[in-house]
């Protein structure tokens, strides 16, 4: 019993050894609101229109961009040009050969804002799916006895995610190109 003890003991140490320090690693930049300090995309972005013309943009952009709006769409308020959602975006953990594998899903809240000339998109409070919330914020804390280098991965992994949506979102509010048929 005392041998198996040895040998894990020196196991943990030579692995403790050789892992990374998380002063190694680029700590990932995604954007902290600083009355929340949760992660937050937020913008004002100028696109000429009205409030409903927006909103009607809006609203067909989410339909083309989310597959199922049912469950997308939590609140759509036409009068007050608002539409507020609850998706999600998938992170993987890589494996020792290089190849990717589901780890879990992590949910966000995203509420899109129409007034004259310009919308706003919030999109923030990301929570891994767990048996309780577990905010994504966590794993910014490398003195915490749980962080491991793949937290910071998967971060990374969720901010290329929300700036595609971003993206997306940006090309779909444009107002459609209108062609002249010249014949």
């Amino acid at each position: 019993m005392k041998k198996v003890m040895m040998f894990l003991v020196a196991a943990m140490m030579i692995v403790v050894a050789h892992a990374q320090k998380p002063s190694q690693l680029p700590v990932p930049d995604l954007p902290i609101d600083e009355r929340t300090n949760l992660v937050t995309y937020q913008d004002v972005v100028k696109q000429e229109g009205t409030p409903k013309v927006l909103y009607d943009r809006a609203m067909e952009w989410v339909k083309k961009y989310y597959k199922n709006t049912n469950e997308v769409i939590k609140k759509a308020d036409a009068e007050k040009c608002v539409i507020e959602m609850r998706s999600s975006v998938r992170i993987y953990s890589k494996q020792k050969d290089g190849t990717e594998l589901h780890k879990n899903i992590v949910y966000y809240n995203f509420k899109l804002e129409c007034r004259d000339n310009r919308y706003r998109y919030t999109i923030t409070n990301f929570n891994e799916r767990a048996a309780s919330a577990a905010p994504i914020e966590n794993w910014f804390k490398t003195d915490s006895p749980y962080w491991s280098p793949s937290q910071y991965e998967w971060l990374t992994q969720i901010d290329s995610q929300v700036k595609e949506l971003i993206n997306s979102l940006e090309e779909g509010m444009l107002p459609p190109e209108v062609f002249e048929d010249e014949w």
